[in-house]
Formats: C-alpha cells, sequence, structure tokens
C-alpha cells in the first residue's frame, strides 16, 4: 500500500485511541504542513503504545548490543537521558525537529502509579530531560491512585414495557483512578445500560458502562457485566430494557461511600425506578 496508506492507517489507529488532535502526512515525523499533534495526544498515543510488551521492552533498554557473525559486536544506545540514572524510568522516546525543538515522551512506574510526561519545543536536550523528570515527580508526590469502583455487584433496575426489572450488575474490573492527594474534587459516576440484551444472558456479558468524570475530564471508564447466568424464562421475565444514562457525584477524599460498588450511589440514582421493588 506504500507510505500514503500506512499514513493513513496511522490516522485512523490515532482516532481511535482518542488522539483526536494528530495528524500525520508521514511516517518519519519530520516537519511537514499538517503534520501535527499536541502534548495531550502524545501522551495519549505513549500510554497506548507502553501497553505492548515487546515495545516496552525496547524503550526501557538503556543499551543493546548486536551480534553479527563475522563482524565485530555493536553496541546501541537509548538516547533517553532520564534511563540511566532513574531507576523508575520506563521509557519512552526523544525527538528533535528545528520546528518541533527538542522533545521527550517520558514514562515512569513508582508506588504502582503509572505517569507520562511530554515536553515539547524545550531549549536543548539537557532541559528537556530536567523538566521531565519534574513532571513525573510531580506526579508521584502530588497525585495517588484510589480504587472507586470494585468488583461488587450491585442491582440495576431497567425499565420495561410491563414495568421494571431487576437485574444485577458488576463493573469487569475494578475502577482505579489518579486523584490530588489531600485535596477534596468532585467525581462524577456516569453510567449507560445497553438497551438490547440478549437471551439469554451470559454470565460475564456486557450490559452497560460506567464512567468517571472530574470537569470534563475523563478519568476512567469500565464495562459492566452481568455477574450471573440468566436463563431464557427468567430473561422473557426481563423483557427489553431501556437504555438509560444517569449520573451522582463523589466528593473525595470522603471515602466511606465506595464499599459496596458505590451501591449507596447507584440506588440513589435509581431511586426514579425503584417503586417496583
Amino acid at each position: 500500500g506504500g507510505e500514503d496508506r500506512f499514513v493513513q492507517l496511522m490516522n485512523q489507529k490515532a482516532r481511535e485511541i482518542g488522539a483526536s488532535q494528530t495528524n500525520f502526512v508521514n511516517v518519519t515525523g519530520l516537519d511537514a504542513e499538517k503534520h501535527l499533534s499536541t502534548a495531550y495526544d502524545l501522551a495519549v498515543i505513549a500510554r497506548y503504545a507502553m501497553q505492548n510488551g515487546t515495545f516496552a521492552g525496547i524503550v526501557a533498554t538503556d543499551k543493546w548490543t548486536i551480534s553479527w557473525a563475522g563482524h565485530e559486536d555493536r553496541e546501541i544506545e537509548n538516547l533517553n537521558p532520564l534511563l540511566k540514572d532513574n531507576a523508575f524510568i520506563t521509557g519512552v522516546k526523544t525527538g528533535y525537529t528545528e520546528k518541533a525543538g527538542w522533545c521527550l515522551a517520558a514514562s515512569g512506574t513508582k508506588d504502582g502509579k503509572n505517569l507520562i510526561s511530554i515536553i515539547l519545543e524545550s531549549e536543548n536536550q539537557d532541559l528537556r530531560g530536567e523538566d521531565a523528570l519534574a513532571v513525573l515527580n510531580y506526579g508521584f508526590n502530588n497525585f495517588e491512585r484510589k480504587k472507586i469502583i470494585d468488583q461488587e455487584v450491585a442491582t440495576f433496575v431497567f425499565q420495561t414495557s410491563d414495568g421494571t426489572a431487576p437485574v444485577k450488575v458488576a463493573p469487569q474490573e475494578d475502577l482505579w483512578v489518579l486523584l490530588p492527594k489531600d485535596k477534596k474534587v468532585t467525581v462524577t459516576a456516569r453510567y449507560m445500560l445497553m438497551q438490547d440484551i440478549s437471551d439469554p444472558l451470559s454470565r460475564g456479558e456486557k450490559i452497560g458502562e460506567i464512567s468517571l468524570w472530574m470537569g470534563d475530564d475523563l478519568l476512567g471508564q469500565e464495562d459492566l457485566v452481568s455477574p450471573e447466568q440468566i436463563s431464557e424464562t427468567q430473561q422473557a421475565e426481563r423483557g427489553k430494557a431501556t437504555p438509560e444514562q444517569r449520573s451522582a457525584s463523589l466528593s473525595y477524599p470522603d471515602y466511606a461511600v465506595l464499599a459496596a460498588f458505590a451501591l449507596l450511589l447507584l440506588l440513589s440514582i435509581l431511586e426514579p425506578l425503584l417503586a417496583s421493588l
């Protein structure tokens, strides 16, 4: 397909992973008209790339020796300035062009937190490394991971043609987010229930989504699934659900309400539908 086709696939993947302000016109990353991205999008791309074990292993390697039969071994060195002296650094990539200046996407892991910093248009190589390290350390020192939603069962009430019907749901995985330390913030939980539920409903089948927001910033999201098998007879009794999208807010660090999959939260926002229970 050539470079044009590959660039098309690059732009398609960028949209898929949420890098909506990025536009590629070449595969090299060299300056070109309309070849654009943002610090946020580069962080999104770096985060996605680091989920690939092979990629993560390469960018975390400081040096590598290439052996070639009949020739001297050749050692290649990673240009990421943070890898040598910082054990918690895990990647990612340096960069430089005349228009972009000295750039660095840096990642690190500490105390269970994986953070990424993006430095663009720095004045020189030393400053980009210093700034990237400062941003990472600020994140490690001032934010902490909190389990907001855990894998416990709650009951949603679906609206059906015959009234209402209860369906048990649970998040597929615990939902952890980064929140500021020692600062009260408001996190909004939003969920969307699917319109159609298969017949019968299998254990682990997706029946909705839950997302957590701080203002306009998406903190995390997770699928809602059925924790139990529901027979065809039971499913027939439930009928077809009408999609529901609702939200409620929690203030942190008031964490007492988190215990049972935010059960009080979910029941309170569904209160208008609970008359039949």
